[in-house]
């Protein structure tokens, strides 16, 4: 099997839609042998901030000299970003190899008229057989949606459960009341498992609370208190936690709580830490200066809290600057919700379609955009998106007006973007 005929099979299986439960993965990766059980694993689960919190971790172990895997999702350039050892992309003969070990197997379930592993599934199983094959230190592993269910859900005993901020988001899947979703979240704790929570809303952290009191957990809460931000500027923040100082490069109050979320747990796991790596950390598409001339901005805020982050950011630092946006979201979103609350704030919009089966059609999101900016329209192309945001861009600044171009919503289109 070479990488074109493994991605034919995983399309292939991927048309076969998907069933929420652990049996069928759980089947798969005990005829494997249950590689996850043999790795260092630190779980991490959460609406927004997932993605950060693992970056900041990875960035720490990795200070230390230790081989980090990380499992993420969703990427933003391409398939074999989800598996990485230290940031590097698993290869594609590699990618080929390793299936080739669980299509046997995914053969042998179906003579047995067993039900099939999804996609996301083998991919999971796929990841495990990676960091063991290639020795991983630590796994950072990112649940996909939720957690209960999550095909991620499947490591007997995690050093650590991490959750990262928690909101609206999924719903159909996870419940209609941020109760319910945490409740979904918090079932990736485990038996006498330390759990680490950013400082999530009270409601949010009742429930973990209570879950990890069930499990007979330690659990840590992030104490909003201890923090001091000291300079917050779009290049990164500054701040003193329970009475030491940091920085980071990434911008937004919420991006100082990802960070200190990633320092708790590590703190708690083995009390040190290399304060220099947090500083050079980058996360793409997430409040992510693209260029500086235009000032471009991408941000993949796909959900309520993560438009309201946004919103916080643009206040903070573009005050005095026209707002020019390019907007791609997906049908399944509240966009409605995300438009009512960004859009005022802009004096332009264009809109696309994202490239994804679930892409909301860039006429529609126009109309819903209209209420609140009268000067939006819909773009066939992402460059036509860019190519007109960059010539009224021109304009404000030609007119002595100063702005700035921010694509935000869907990660199927923010790494496209090319300035």
């Amino acid at each position: 099997m070479d990488y074109v005929q493994a991605m034919e099979y995983m399309d292939r299986i991927g048309k076969r839609g998907s069933i929420l439960g652990l049996g069928p993965v759980k089947m798969l990766l005990g005829r494997l042998h249950n590689p996850q059980d043999t790795l260092r694993v630190i779980h991490v689960a959460g609406t927004n901030g997932k993605g950060s919190i693992c970056t900041f971790l990875e960035a720490m172990y990795r200070a230390e000299g230790k081989r980090v895997g990380r499992y993420i999702s969703p990427t933003i350039h391409t398939y074999l970003e989800r598996f990485q050892i230290n940031g590097t992309y698993m290869k594609e003969e590699m990618f080929a190899k390793l299936l080739e070990r669980v299509v046997p197997v995914m053969e042998e379930m179906e003579a047995e008229g067993l039900e099939l592993p999804t996609a996301f599934e083998i991919e999971t199983a796929v990841a495990f057989l990676y960091f063991l094959e290639e020795k991983a230190d630590i796994v950072i592993l990112e649940t996909g949606m939720g957690g209960r269910v999550d095909a991620t859900n499947v490591v007997a005993k995690p050093l650590c459960t991490v959750f990262a901020s928690i909101g609206m988001d999924h719903m159909q899947f996870l419940g209609d009341t941020v109760e319910k979703i945490a409740m979904e979240k918090a079932g990736i704790m485990r038996d006498n498992c330390p759990v680490v929570s950013y400082p999530n809303t009270p409601e949010v952290c009742k429930v973990l609370e209570q879950q990890a009191s069930l499990h007979n957990a330690d659990m840590q809460i992030v104490d909003r208190k201890k923090i001091e931000i000291l300079s917050e500027t779009i290049a990164g923040s500054c701040f003193s936690y329970d009475g030491e100082e940091y920085s980071i490069g990434l911008a937004g109050t919420y991006q100082v709580y990802n960070a200190v979320t990633a320092i708790a747990c590590k703190l708690l796991l083995d009390g040190r830490l290399e304060k220099e790596a947090l500083s050079n950390v980058h996360w793409e598409g997430r409040f992510e200066i693209v260029s500086e001339n235009p000032m471009f901005i991408r941000d993949g805020a796909h959900n309520i809290d993560g438009a309201k982050a946004l919103l916080e950011s643009l206040q903070k630092h573009f005050t005095n600057r026209k707002i020019i946006f390019i907007i791609g979201v997906l049908r399944d979103k509240e966009y409605g919700k995300m438009m009512k609350l960004l859009c005022p704030v802009a004096s332009n919009v264009y809109t696309l379609t994202p490239d994804n089966p679930r892409g909301l059609e860039a006429e529609t999101l126009q109309e819903v955009v209209r209420p609140y900016c009268e000067n939006v329209a819909a773009c066939h192309t992402l460059k036509e998106a860019v190519t007109k945001a960059r010539q009224t861009y021109e304009e404000y600044e030609y007119a002595g007006e100063q702005a700035v171009i921010v694509a935000w919503g869907s990660l199927s289109y923010i790494g496209q973007i090319v300035i």
